[in-house]
Formats: structure tokens, C-alpha cells, sequence
């Protein structure tokens, strides 16, 4: 069932007609998502006509007539009748009036991007669960910081999507991070194809330890591993290190130091895998990067929400040559 035009866009040029310019919005799952930052721009009109559809919607020529195509999640509702409801409530909340605390639409989930940190109320304890013991200092200043702390952490854990957005002081940034990175890399030059199908050992080079130990500083990769078995390839590793963190190099360029500090040396994947359980605590996953098509696939987007939401350590795998044997 789709809606009729002419009754839908009659009602409009009638609105528009008795209103003081009226924005008009339709609600659809083609629209933008609604969100407080899209709640307090609404809040600021001073009228608005928000259209329903029903099933199927509304002819598509009623577009023609709305400022605004809105939608409220990624789930089907029978008409627009609730998502209607859904904006209706979350715009007038953010008009000053209608809630008795002004200050409450400046404390609650989303109003500053972020999701609220939890709430406690009495008794001090419950059934073995306390109330965290900076609630009840009475040292203001310490409770703002906790709460924005939790916030912060909750957002991270539970909303990725909302935390890649938010705004965070530096400090803020560095806190969070410290002894948080999870994430560690390995470059595999053993085993690996070459371009004939056959398993060998590829040579390692100067720029693949620059390049990817600079990427791993950058976006706060844990470790990066260079693996080899030939003790002369470890040989060559070993010496552009000690000249960046030891030699000349070191006074030269500072960050470059700091960035080749991550590079660890290994004969085998056994003895990272090994190295980063006994860091961690568990046995990290396996992340393998591949151009060859098939087997299971995990995007970007998925990968840095398990980094986020998982406990374990995850590991890396970078192939050379022709790319990483089977086993």
C-alpha cells in the first residue's frame, strides 16, 4: 500500500499556507538518522510538520514538497506513526520549559556525543555491589572527572561508532590508550610464496622496517615483529635498529627512534604467538592479510570494533613475496 499524493502534498500547501514557514519532514527509512545533534537543529524551528507513511510509504512525488527526509534506525516499523513520536519527544525535551532542570538535556546520553556514565542511587550497598567510592567523597571535582572517565569508557566499548567522533583533550586521548593497545604486527618473510607457487624466504629490507614500524608508532600498534629464520637477514635487521636506537641515528631524529623501539626480532609466527601470550595473558587471534580471494572475510570497520569490544590481543599478519603459504 502506498499513500496518494494529492490529499499528502494538499496538506502541506495548507500547513505552509496557516504556518510561520513550517519545515517539513518526512519520516522514512531513506532519510538521514536522526541524532541529538539532528534533535537540537529541529529544536530550533519554530514549527514543524512531520509526515507519516504507511507500509510502503508515500508516492515518491510527495518528496518533492518536505525539506527533510528522516529516519530513526536501521529497522522496519509498520507506518511512521512511531518514529513520528520518537522525534516528537526528542525535540520538545530540548526546549527550555518543558523539562524541570534545565541543566538535564546538557547531562544525558548524546548531548555532548558521548553515552552518559552510570547512574547509582541508595542503598551505598547491594547485595554485595557497592556504590564506587568516589560517589560518595563529596569531592565534586573528582566525580566530574570519574563521570566523564566512565563515559568515556562506555562510549568506547560500547558505541565505537559514536567514540571514532568524539572530541578528546589530549590527556584524555593518553589516558585512555595507556596499556590499552592490544594490537600487535608481524612481517612474515618465512614461509612464503614466490612467483612460482614455491615456498621460500624473502630478503628483509631496510624500508619495510622503516615504513611499517613508523605506521605501527602512529596508530598505536603494540609491537611490530620482523620474522626470519636466516640469522644473516637478522643480522642486517639487527644493524639499521641499533643505528636508530642506539647509533647516530638515535640523536638525529628522535621519533624515529622511538617508532624502530618497536621492532622485535623472531626466527618463527610460533615465538610471537608465544611472546604476546605471555604479555597478555591469552593467546592472541590471528589476523591474516591476503589479495588471494575466498576463505572468511573480515572488513576494516569489523576489525576495529573487535579491537575494541574484544579483551584478547590481536595479531597482524603481513606477507611478502607472493603472499603467506596455506599453513
Amino acid at each position: 500500500m502506498v499513500m496518494k499524493p494529492e490529499p499528502l502534498i494538499a496538506a502541506i500547501e495548507d500547513a505552509r499556507k496557516k504556518g510561520q514557514n513550517p519545515r517539513v519532514i518526512l519520516l522514512t527509512p531513506q532519510g538521514k538518522a536522526l541524532n541529538q545533534q539532528e534533535a537540537d537543529k529541529l529544536s530550533q524551528e519554530k514549527e514543524l510538520v512531520l509526515i507519516c507513511g504507511r507500509y510502503e510509504g508515500v508516492d515518491e512525488r510527495v518528496k518533492n514538497f518536505v525539506d527533510d527526509e528522516l529516519s530513526i534506525g536501521d529497522y522496519t516499523l509498520s507506518g511512521g506513526e512511531l518514529a513520528a513520536m520518537v522525534v516528537i519527544d526528542t525535540v520538545t525535551r530540548l526546549i527550555p520549559g518543558v523539562l524541570g532542570n534545565v541543566k538535564s538535556p546538557q547531562e544525558e546520553s548524546f548531548s555532548d556525543g558521548l553515552l552518559e556514565y552510570p547512574q547509582y542511587t541508595r542503598p551505598e550497598e547491594l547485595k554485595g555491589m557497592k556504590v564506587p567510592e568516589v560517589l560518595l567523597s563529596g569531592d565534586h571535582e573528582r566525580i566530574k572527572d570519574w563521570r566523564r572517565e566512565m563515559s568515556l569508557k562506555l562510549t568506547r566499548a560500547r558505541r565505537p561508532d559514536l567514540f571514532r567522533k568524539a572530541q578528546l583533550a589530549p590527556d584524555e586521548r593518553k589516558s585512555l590508550s595507556a596499556g590499552s593497545s592490544r594490537l600487535y604486527m608481524a612481517l612474515l618473510h618465512y614461509p612464503v610464496y614466490d612467483k612460482n607457487g614455491q615456498v621460500v624466504t624473502t630478503a628483509v629490507t631496510n624500508m619495510d622496517i622503516h615504513d611499517i614500524a613508523r605506521s605501527a608508532r602512529t596508530y598505536g600498534v603494540k609491537r611490530f615483529y620482523v620474522v626470519t629464520p636466516v640469522k644473516a637477514l637478522q643480522k642486517l635487521a639487527l644493524k639499521i635498529l641499533a643505528h636508530w636506537e642506539q647509533g647516530y641515528g638515535s640523536r638525529y631524529n628522535q621519533t624515529r627512534k622511538e617508532a624502530l623501539a618497536l621492532a622485535r626480532l623472531k626466527d618463527t609466527l610460533d615465538e610471537v604467538v608465544i611472546e604476546v601470550e605471555q604479555e597478555c595473558g591469552s593467546r592472541p587471534q590471528l589476523v591474516v592479510t591476503s589479495a588471494r580471494p575466498g576463505g572468511k572475510r573480515t572488513s576494516f570497520a569489523q576489525l576495529r570494533e573487535m579491537l575494541i569490544r574484544d579483551s584478547d590481543p590481536f595479531l597482524l599478519l603481513l606477507g611478502t613475496g607472493w603472499g603467506l603459504t596455506d599453513t
